[in-house]
């Protein structure tokens, strides 16, 4: 199977057991409300489904258990058997502590569930079915556990649909509209696969089965008794999404061919995908989603103004953007590709379309926003925002109110759930810092994007370069270039070569002389690999001063490896000809710490100096240029001329928690169980947690440190999570008296 897998036949029921995403969601209101409305507009057999659901958002509405009990009892009164509809009555009983209602549901719940007969296999199918729907309900696909999510839809459906494959306990009308279900399962599996931001390219035969199985379940879902009072309904979009299936196959697929039955019913003139959709159409003209997935697909091939006429459509059925907020969306991508296409159609370089068409897009986008908050759509506004603020060809800043509305969208889209862990936002959120001339922020949102990327796409290792290297040319601090050396290494171990290259052209090309010195740094630090991976950018370079020099550095590299396959190993001669006198000071770049009543400092960070470069390149600009805190490291706060044993105490007892960066390093070294030592006994006397170890490389554990919970970032760079739940812990409510 593509996905899933049959599950128990005997299902456990209830809804607030499932992973439904509502748990982590403070308002579920815009989800209430477009499943109410979803109830009046669509009927049959998942009526009971979107019931119970409806029950669990009343439920986590701020005083809707009451009205969430009242439709389950209503529920129940229709249909006495619905073991969804019990359970979640017993749930809800029990937390409005009536225990003898609560005991009635669980007696009446094991009645049931050990009846044998084939009503009971058809009730524990329904069960089943109506968990796949809950799961499913509104799929967003930058959610991180949307995968598992969609694949336990699918095993349950599949379950379900097994138990009464050979029974006549169910019409067969409504085993169809399961496979409807379980088709659209199917598609959304393959969407937020295909979607995941820390993925590997899925292969075709990755996708192949589950799409094409998808297919096989609409073909027979078309055949459905039209008499069948929903049955218009449900053949009208299941040809609507045969036609988004055919564009989708024609797309992936080197080799498709469109089954035999779709080519018989659908006219060759008008093309199969679009076909099916104008079939569709055919059967059920009023249905809004059938309008807005034409639309999506004309939008696909780049036919806006026939793709603007379905989703003008789609919303003029249903203009209530709570309920059809993805048309808005869609509309709103509509305008914005339509203004890329007219802009690269643009007579000459620095001319530009009018920007009506961005700002139709920005209302739209707002709208959808207006509709359900999530951080992909909120991603959107903020992209519309940046394109009206920046000229689309010189990259000048025309309008900073603008602007300062893409930056404000950017960051709450990261402010919400698993926004944060999404490397386009925090790349996005980069492009316009940098517009603005913040180019320190700028850095460190790219930092975040190419943190969390995949190892293909090099695009935002270029902008934590380009940025650091603005600041390095801006005022000439010295310790940019080792940070420029660094984020290679770390570019260069997630990327191998030749693609570093391509993250690093850009940056030769505007910044020679810049990164002739970081060329000299790598060579100094003995990375004389990646320095001439470096120097090979310069063969094209348009200034001869730095290719010259490049070329020069290049030549003298290998004639040291000629030496050292010689058996010399001495580097002292291409040091010293070209040394850029490189001396690092860290800068100090918070001046007040955030528990500052009490503290000097947020954190002081305990590690080998071995491990210096990344607590200076990596942790510090992470939780002092981007997140705020106040940081005390030895090399650039211990006091000259007190001992080192009366600076470590100091800075211990002087900030909020101290950082353990563990490491083979770490463990060996006696400063580091000294002052792992000393702030054990820091929290200790404060009685608080004032002690955080992050395991960097893999070791063993200390053993006074073992029972403390400690961030593994050990597969990797620090990534985003990590460093969310590091900048929540250094924000916790310090102790009210200092002990």
């Amino acid at each position: 199977m593509a996905a899933g897998g049959l599950l128990s036949t005997v299902p456990k029921p209830g809804f607030f057991h499932l992973d439904l995403f509502i748990k982590d969601t403070k308002d579920v209101t815009p989800w209430y409300d477009d499943l109410k409305g979803r109830m009046e507009r669509e009927k049959g057999p998942m009526e009971n489904a979107m019931a119970n659901l409806l029950s669990v958002f009343a439920f986590r509405i701020e005083r809707g258990q009451g009205e969430a009990r009242k439709l389950l009892e209503k529920l129940t009164e229709k249909d006495k058997n619905n073991l969804n509809a019990i359970a979640n009555k017993q749930f809800i009983y029990g937390q409005l502590m009536r225990a003898k209602d609560e005991m009635l549901c669980r007696d009446r719940l094991q009645e049931l569930l050990s009846d044998e007969s084939d009503a009971a296999t058809a009730r524990n199918a329904r069960c089943f079915a109506e968990q796949a729907y809950a799961l499913t309900f509104d799929v967003r696909d930058d959610s991180k556990d949307m995968v598992s999510k969609v694949r336990q839809a699918i095993s349950l459906l599949e379950t379900a649909l097994s138990l009464v494959c050979n029974s006549d306990a169910l019409t067969e009308e409504e085993c169809l509209v399961w496979k409807y279900y379980l088709s659209v399962c199917y598609w959304r599996f393959d969407q937020v696969r295909n979607d995941r931001q820390d993925k590997t390219p899925l292969t075709e035969d990755d996708r192949k089965e589950g799409l094409l199985k998808a297919q096989r379940l609409l073909i027979e879902v078309t055949k459905m008794n039209p008499s069948w009072k929903h049955g218009r309904s449900y053949i009208a979009r299941a040809w609507a999404l045969l036609g988004a299936l055919e564009n989708k196959c024609r797309e992936t697929f080197k080799r498709y061919t469109s089954p035999s039955y779709i080519q018989e019913e659908i006219p060759r003139a008008e093309g199969l995908q679009f076909g099916c959709f104008l079939k569709a159409l055919e059967i059920n003209p009023n249905d809004s989603e059938i309008y807005r997935r034409f639309g999506r697909s004309y939008m696909r091939v780049n036919m806006f103004n026939e793709a603007r006429r379905m989703l003008n459509k789609s919303i003029e059925i249903m203009p209530d953007c709570r309920s059809n907020w993805f048309a808005y969306y869609d509309r709103s991508q509509v305008s914005m590709l339509e203004y890329d296409q007219k802009r690269k159609e643009a007579p000459g370089p620095a001319a530009s379309p009018s920007k009506e068409l961005l700002q139709g897009a920005k209302q739209d986008a707002v709208a959808s926003c207006k509709g359900v908050l999530t951080p992909f759509n909120i991603y959107h506004v903020g992209k519309v925002c940046h394109r009206l603020a920046v000229h689309p060809v010189t990259g000048n800043v025309e309008n900073m109110d603008e602007l300062g509305d893409a930056l404000d969208n950017f960051t709450m889209a990261l402010q919400l759930e698993d926004g944060f862990a999404n490397p386009r936002i925090h790349a996005a959120r980069g492009q316009s810092l940098q517009a603005a001339g913040e180019h320190e922020k700028a850095a460190e949102s790219y930092k975040r994007a190419f943190e969390k990327d995949d190892a293909t796409f090099t695009r935002n290792l270029a902008g934590v370069l380009r940025n650091l290297l603005e600041l390095y040319r801006s005022d000439h601090r010295e310790h940019y270039i080792a940070e420029l050396a660094f984020w290679i290494n770390e570019g260069y171990k997630k990327y191998r070569y030749p693609n570093i290259k391509r993250a690093l052209q850009g940056s030769v090309c505007k910044f020679g002389s810049q990164m002739i010195q970081v060329c000299q740094y790598l060579i100094d630090h003995d990375k004389s690999v990646l320095a001439g991976f470096c120097l090979e950018c310069f063969e094209r370079h348009n200034d001869l001063r730095c290719r010259s020099t490049a070329e020069t550095m290049r030549r003298r590299l290998q004639e040291v490896d000629d030496e050292r396959a010689s058996g010399a190993d001495d580097m002292s001669s291409i040091s010293t000809q070209f040394r850029s006198n490189v001396h690092v000071n860290l800068p100090v770049t918070v001046e007040k710490p955030r528990h500052g009543q009490e503290f000097q400092y947020d954190f002081f960070v305990s590690h080998s100096s071995k491990d210096a470069d990344w607590v200076d390149y990596a942790l510090l600009p992470a939780l002092e240029g981007d997140l705020r805190f106040k940081g005390c490291v030895a090399d650039r706060d211990f006091m000259p001329g007190k001992s080192v044993f009366d600076n470590i105490i100091y800075s211990i007892e002087n900030s909020y928690k101290t950082l353990l960066i563990l490491t083979p390093n770490f463990v060996t070294s006696e400063w580091c169980k000294y002052e792992t030592e000393q702030a054990l006994m820091e929290s200790l006397k404060s009685k608080s947690g004032r002690v955080i170890p992050i395991m960097l490389h893999v070791c063993d554990v200390p053993r006074s440190v073992r029972t403390i919970t400690y961030l593994d970032v050990s597969r990797d760079a620090i990534g985003s999570y990590d460093w969310l739940k590091l900048k929540k812990a250094l924000e916790e409510t310090p102790p009210t008296e200092k002990k």
